[in-house]
């Protein structure tokens, strides 16, 4: 009877562990993605145009209003998830890695102890895209930055494509990231987009080369496109929809688009634009092992704190310059994904 006994007990303590560890090896990894609209120091970088954002130039940025900045945007991003901090976090519109390292020392997210990837680019404003990472739950293996030149155009220099191949450290899983932020439509929508073309190349020819060693290749493209999920770049020449059947890329963002949901507002037209958005390849979407998609969409971060209202009641992100400093967060509103894996 006492053998019975003890028999029963360890089956329901052994019962019990295994559905608390299968319970607890249920994770997420957390990956943002935040245009920060001009995150500038106060001194001027030779070779840049980047006077405007000093003490002399004519926004009057100062030590205090940058301070604030940093402070606002590392508040952004501790709150998307209250329970924990995002494992990655790609950042359009920043100046330089100085600029980085003030970020990550903010009290609101030094905990993450982010690392970070980053290089100068050829941006004439002095902008670049780069990658913030816990080293906890994520390793770097290589970077690359890629380079988007006009050939019939030597002046054209704009922001370099930041590649990423990493681990996601519990799960042992490689995946690729790539951090964007396509030439503006300054000139006109029209006029201009054959220089986003031309970046959505120079993103297709480099997961081409990551597809034709692993046709399975985790990907994730994040960034400021400044062209909408139905646009030709995205759509043609990208290669990028949300048609789960499609072969290689899935847009995580159009059925927001679809919906007149966005990350951008445009002031000239009152409407809302999906330029921020993230694309996924057909290995992540239907992967069943390692690192997987929870869902189809991604989400956008927009708590009524980080929008500004006008007198008709019309909102928008609350930025930190317009027509003179307002003192917000940003003029575009991050958006952020989950992705899970069970635990080795």
């Amino acid at each position: 009877m006492k053998n019975i006994l003890l028999i029963i007990i360890t089956t329901v303590f052994i019962y019990s562990c295994n559905t608390a560890q299968d319970k607890d090896c249920k994770k997420s990894f957390l990956i943002v993605n935040y245009n920060v609209e001009n995150l500038f120091d106060t001194i001027h970088d030779a070779g840049k145009y980047d006077e405007d954002f000093t003490p002399e130039g004519k926004k009057n940025w100062n030590s205090k209003r940058y301070n604030n900045k940093l402070q606002k945007l590392a508040y952004v991003i501790q709150q998307i998830d209250k329970e924990k901090l995002p494992d990655v976090v790609g950042l359009v519109e920043i100046e330089n890695k100085r600029v980085l390292k003030d970020l990550v020392s903010q009290k609101e997210i030094k905990g993450a102890k982010y690392n970070i990837v980053h290089h100068e680019g050829p941006d004439v404003r002095g902008i670049d895209c780069a990658l913030l990472y816990n080293p906890k739950t994520f390793s770097v293996i290589n970077s690359t930055f890629y380079k988007v030149n006009m050939e019939n155009n030597p002046n054209f220099k704009t922001r370099e494509i930041v590649y990423v191949k990493g681990k996601v450290n519990k799960a042992n899983d490689e995946v690729h990231i790539f951090v964007n932020h396509w030439p503006s439509r300054r000139g006109g929508m029209e006029k201009s987009a054959p220089k986003r073309a031309l970046a959505a190349e120079v993103l297709r020819n480099s997961i081409d080369s990551i597809l034709a060693s692993d046709a399975m290749a985790k990907i994730i493209i994040m960034g400021d496109f400044n062209d909408e999920t139905n646009n030709k770049s995205i759509t043609e020449v990208l290669g990028a929809n949300n048609n789960k059947d499609n072969k290689t890329l899935y847009n995580t963002s159009a059925t927001q688009d679809d919906n007149n949901i966005g990350s951008y507002h445009y002031w000239k037209t009152g409407e809302w634009n999906m330029l921020d958005q993230m694309i996924i390849s057909n290995g992540l979407l239907n992967a069943t092992t390692g690192i997987q998609t929870i869902n189809t969409e991604m989400q956008i971060f927009s708590p009524e704190w980080l929008l500004h209202k006008d007198k008709d009641g019309n909102k928008s992100p609350s930025k930190t310059y317009g027509k003179g400093y307002y003192g917000g967060y940003s003029d575009h509103l991050p958006i952020y994904k989950y992705f899970e894996f069970n635990c080795k």
